[in-house]
């Protein structure tokens, strides 16, 4: 198989609502993606026959909290050690940019726990910390 170029990058809208869909995630309006993304403090492409089949970024303030958002690799592409290149990389920037106490946050795919593990993050809950906790806002 030919390798994985990984690029400093955005995806494009089209490309990061592909990305999100071939993993069961929901897409988001095209607008809002273009408005949102560059918001991004870091962000990764996995490049691989001129597609893009993976990516991950980092969303948060620069200083106290850093939060591992959207790692994605496309089913097709995935156990071939992409998702670990991304990790890798994304680690080399927190290691390079946050403080001491920083927050490094992230929310793992069901089943996915093992791999965000091998990089120091802990499941939760646990005896000193509640459960991670979301919701998905709704405009009616």
């Amino acid at each position: 198989m030919d390798p994985c170029t990984i690029v400093e990058k955005l995806p494009s809208a089209a490309e990061y609502n592909r990305l999100r869909q071939s993993v069961g995630w929901g897409a988001y309006q095209e607008e809002v993606i273009d408005r949102s993304l560059p918001h991004s403090l870091y962000c990764l492409c996995a490049c691989k026959d001129d597609q893009v089949v993976g990516m991950a970024r980092i969303i948060g303030d620069a200083g106290m909290v850093y939060y591992i958002q959207d790692v994605i690799v496309r089913p097709k592409y995935q156990r071939q050690g992409i998702g670990t290149q991304l990790m890798d990389r994304i680690m080399d920037y927190v290691r390079a940019h946050a403080n001491h106490n920083s927050i490094i946050g992230l929310m793992s795919a069901k089943g996915k726990e093992p791999f965000y593990e091998r990089y120091g993050f802990t499941r939760r809950p646990t005896d000193s910390l509640g459960c991670g906790m979301t919701t998905f806002w709704s405009v009616e």
